[in-house]
C-alpha cells in the first residue's frame, strides 16, 4: 500500500483536522520565532532569557519545517527532534512561568493563570502525533 493509497483510505474529517493542528503548529512557529526576536532586541537580557530565545527560534524554526515533503530518512531525524524540542519546550515554559511567579512574589504580587503559556504548551505537544498521523495515516485506526 502506498503512502497516496494510505491517504485515500483515510477519513478526510481526520485528515482536515490533522491539517487544521498542523496549521496551528506553524502559527505558533511564527509566533515563537517573532517572541525570539523581541527578546534579542531587549538591551539587557539575562543568561535564562539568552537561552530562551535561542531554543525558541530552533523549536520555532523546526515547527514550520514541511515534514511531509521530507525523505524518510531526514523525516525520522525530524521528526526524533520534535520529539525531543516538544519535550525541552515544556519544561522551558514551566521555568518560565516558574521565574514570572518568583519575580511577582517578590514584588508582592500575584500572576493569574498562566494562559498563554498554557496554550503554547497544548499546540506545542499536539505536534508530535499530528506530524506521525498525517505522514502514517493508517496509524490513527
Amino acid at each position: 500500500m502506498t503512502e497516496l493509497d494510505r491517504e485515500e483510505s483515510a477519513d478526510p474529517k481526520s485528515l482536515l483536522g490533522l491539517l487544521i493542528a498542523r496549521w496551528a503548529g506553524r502559527l505558533l512557529g511564527l509566533v515563537l520565532f517573532v517572541w525570539a526576536i523581541s527578546i534579542f532586541a531587549q538591551s539587557n537580557t539575562s543568561a535564562f532569557e539568552t537561552f530562551k530565545a535561542a531554543y525558541i527560534t530552533l523549536y520555532g524554526i523546526l515547527l514550520i519545517t514541511p515534514f511531509q515533503q521530507l525523505e524518510e530518512l531526514l523525516w525520522k531525524v525530524s521528526y526524533s527532534a520534535l520529539v525531543l524540542l516538544s519535550a525541552g519546550f515544556v519544561f522551558l515554559m514551566i521555568a518560565t512561568v516558574m521565574f514570572a511567579y518568583m519575580a511577582a512574589a517578590e514584588r508582592g504580587e500575584r500572576l493569574g493563570v498562566p494562559g498563554r503559556e498554557g496554550t503554547m504548551i497544548f499546540v506545542a505537544l499536539m505536534q508530535v502525533p499530528v506530524v506521525l498521523f498525517q505522514r502514517k495515516p493508517d496509524l490513527m485506526d
